[in-house]
């Protein structure tokens, strides 16, 4: 294999693939799975669509187009999802982003800092007080707002959500976020969304308050039946990327993240790198399991973060550096920061500025003549 090896380190095992680019093939992908190749029933019924009251009745309308969306294609050889379901490539982008700002999140945790106040793992779930009367899309705008208020009046830098479907058809999300709000204040700013497209009013004929309990925060320690929650990333991934089976389809995106939370990355050791053959030690040893083998990938699954945290010291401790770096907390160890000090008043330089006198030649020195002119013998093309 003439590829270089990477190694990339999970939380739940290690992916060992070969940088395909330096090899000399090309790849054509296939662009007729795209919608703005497509021309059949469901594309047209998409765009002409009109959100109205019965948007729970339109669905079964709107789930047989796609049906036959996707007999047509299978007649042609492509094989697309089902409506409101996540792709592979989805599930993994998903899982990806979740479990990195879980890593970066408690590796970047500082001791002398108190939860409330730095960052802080939450996970929120956020539901409809009554029946929906709206489009997928138009709760989906109050959720943008909601964020919008995390992030500018609470400085959430990292979230990732997934929009799911009730048993009664509502619209709900999940979120994970970075910083730990008190559940009042979640409740305050996703009701006053809500009130924007009168659900609180329709609340309040009902019940005769507008305060409905639209919100549920958990701090990750302990599940809905009050069990120890033993490895968080676990428990958020399952919830993010389960399969919704007997629900009726989410029209639309069904998950986003924050930009900050997109770029974070997996540690990745290729061949070359000072850690390098730490890694392939560990994938020798036998204590991660070999569950995929294919040409340029594989991929070893155990518990590679406890296993590297007792037995490869140097290794753990690169890796808590990496997320910290990411996050922000440490600068590379190349680069010294000098702290800025501003003068409380401005006094500009007043001393004359001394220009250096250049002396000029009349006549060129004989070293000029010698590089400018050469060799005597070469001025004529003559020369044999």
């Amino acid at each position: 294999m003439n590829a270089p090896c990477t190694f990339s380190i999970k939380n739940g095992g290690i992916s060992q693939y070969f940088d395909v680019s330096y090899l000399d093939f090309n790849r054509n992908g296939d662009t007729s799975v795209l919608k703005q190749n497509q021309k059949t029933p469901f594309n047209d019924i998409i765009k002409k669509y009109q959100p109205t009251q019965n948007f729970l009745h339109d669905l079964d309308r709107i789930k047989f187009k796609h049906d036959l969306h996707r007999q047509i294609l299978s007649k042609r050889g492509k094989t697309i999802k089902e409506l409101g379901t996540l792709s592979n490539n989805q599930k993994k982008a998903c899982k990806k982003v979740c479990e990195n700002i879980i890593n970066t999140v408690i590796f970047s945790r500082q001791k002398d800092v108190h939860y409330k106040s730095g960052q802080y793992v939450a996970f929120v779930t956020l539901t409809l007080p009554t029946t929906q009367i709206h489009s997928d899309k138009q709760i989906k705008r109050l959720q943008t707002r909601y964020i919008e208020n995390l992030q500018k009046t609470y400085g959430v830098k990292y979230y990732v959500w997934k929009a799911e479907a009730q048993k009664n058809g509502n619209i709900h999300f999940h979120l994970l976020v970075d910083k730990w709000i008190d559940w009042t204040v979640h409740r305050k700013l996703w009701n006053k969304q809500l009130d924007k497209l009168g659900y609180l009013d329709t609340y309040q004929q009902i019940h005769g308050n507008r305060n409905p309990n639209t919100t549920d925060v958990h701090s990750l320690k302990t599940d809905k039946k009050g069990r120890k929650i033993k490895n968080v990333t676990t428990y958020i991934i399952k919830y993010m990327t389960k399969l919704e089976f007997g629900k009726r389809p989410i029209l639309g995106k069904l998950w986003g993240c924050s930009d900050e939370a997109k770029n974070l990355d997996y540690p990745k050791y290729a061949e070359g790198e000072p850690l390098f053959d730490h890694v392939v030690h560990l994938v020798n040893s036998g204590k991660l399991k070999q569950v995929l083998k294919e040409d340029f990938f594989s991929f070893f699954s155990g518990k590679s973060f406890k296993i590297i945290s007792e037995k490869y010291k140097n290794l753990w401790s690169d890796l808590k550096s990496f997320y910290q770096f990411q996050n922000g907390n440490n600068k590379p160890k190349t680069f010294q920061e000098k702290s800025f000090v501003r003068a409380e008043k401005y006094i500009p330089d007043t001393k004359p500025v001394s220009i250096p006198k250049i002396e000029i030649l009349d006549q060129p020195t004989f070293e000029q003549v010698k590089i400018n002119y050469g060799n005597q013998a070469f001025w004529t093309n003559n020369v044999k």
